[in-house]
């Protein structure tokens, strides 16, 4: 008995930063020294993995029902107002504002084009000189708050196990939602726990440098470093960040050419997955904006992305371990 105790006092008082037990047969075991020992919460932290990150659309969640349930209840609001838009039509207003924004040279956030869009399907059914933009907003605001709602719901079955075990492998790291649209992991209460933060495209101090432009990777990695720096992340000589994705050019190819080492998150039909269907030659989601000119770079851009890919995964259970195996291939 009093050897036990003399063990446990010991493995205590190590003074290494992560215990790891490792074989073939036994579990990587992963143990913060500031839950072992109090007495060490000030010391700084070294990790394998220091920054992981995350796309949300099609990589946590599945983005068509989500945006349909978004749509319908904006929809209704709408309807209230005596606004009679269809999601077709509506879509494909949103469609006509980004194409004619796109052949003047213009950029515009997707805030800005549903809110044109919604006036602009306001108009139709109502006298314009009543419509307030009270009523715009009302109507966008049931939009984002249904998105995040419906984004909930319908997380993928193994989305919150996965980020679990991520959380217990890498109690340490830094994890952060990179996305280009309004979703927002804090604003659906299951998963936010999970977050350090999110970095959005349609952020003021992003816009216009949205996937996969570098910019929105650049910032991220400034709040990464903010962070690191307030929680005593010790990064050293290499950082380890890993960002993981369903989208080739956006997510693989973008955030590689950043330093990422990217994960390709191309789950079974059984998730309901679309970036299969962003194709020059195959009909578009009902939700989606994109013009033929944004397809065909996209085109390149995968093709591109391809040969960038770090580990492919197709299902998120196999991410812990993808992960682990790319935080043990890394120079320390």
């Amino acid at each position: 008995m009093i050897r036990n105790y003399i063990l446990i006092f010991c493995f205590l008082s190590l003074h290494s930063t992560v215990f790891s037990f490792h074989s073939s047969s036994f579990p990587r075991l992963l143990i913060r020294r500031d839950i072992a020992c109090p007495k060490l919460r000030n010391c700084p932290v070294t990790l394998s993995a220091h920054f992981i990150s995350f796309d949300l659309d099609d990589t946590i969640f599945p983005v068509a029902p989500v945006m349909h349930d978004a749509n319908n209840a904006m929809l209704k609001h709408l309807k209230s107002f005596g606004c009679a838009t269809t999601q077709d039509d509506f879509q494909k207003t949103m469609r006509k504002i980004r194409s004619e924004m796109t052949k003047e040279g213009k950029v515009m956030r997707y805030t800005e084009i549903r809110l044109s869009a919604i006036r602009m399907e306001m108009e139709k059914y109502m006298d314009p000189s009543r419509i307030c933009h009270k009523q715009i907003l009302e109507s966008y605001d049931v939009w984002e708050a249904n998105r995040h709602i419906a984004a909930e719901k319908y997380l993928y079955s193994d989305t919150i196990p996965m980020l679990e075990e991520i959380k217990i492998n890498h109690p340490g790291a830094i994890i952060a939602a990179i996305t280009n649209g309004k979703g927002n992991p804090f604003e659906m209460k299951s998963i936010c726990n999970y977050f350090d933060f999110c970095t959005s495209g349609e952020d003021k101090n992003v816009f216009p440098y949205r996937k996969p432009h570098k910019g929105i990777y650049k910032i991220a990695l400034q709040r990464f470093e903010e962070l690191s720096q307030r929680k005593g992340l010790h990064v050293g000589s290499k950082l380890c960040w890993i960002h993981i994705g369903d989208d080739l050019a956006n997510d693989i190819g973008a955030s590689a050419r950043c330093g990422a080492n990217p994960i390709w998150v191309d789950l079974g039909d059984d998730y309901g997955q679309t970036a299969s269907k962003r194709s020059t030659i195959m009909a578009q989601p009902s939700w989606s904006t994109l013009t033929k000119d944004d397809l065909q770079k996209r085109k390149i851009l995968d093709n591109e992305a391809k040969l960038l890919i770090s580990k492919r995964v197709t299902k998120l259970s196999m991410l812990p371990t993808a992960i682990r195996e790319i935080s043990e291939s890394l120079p320390q």
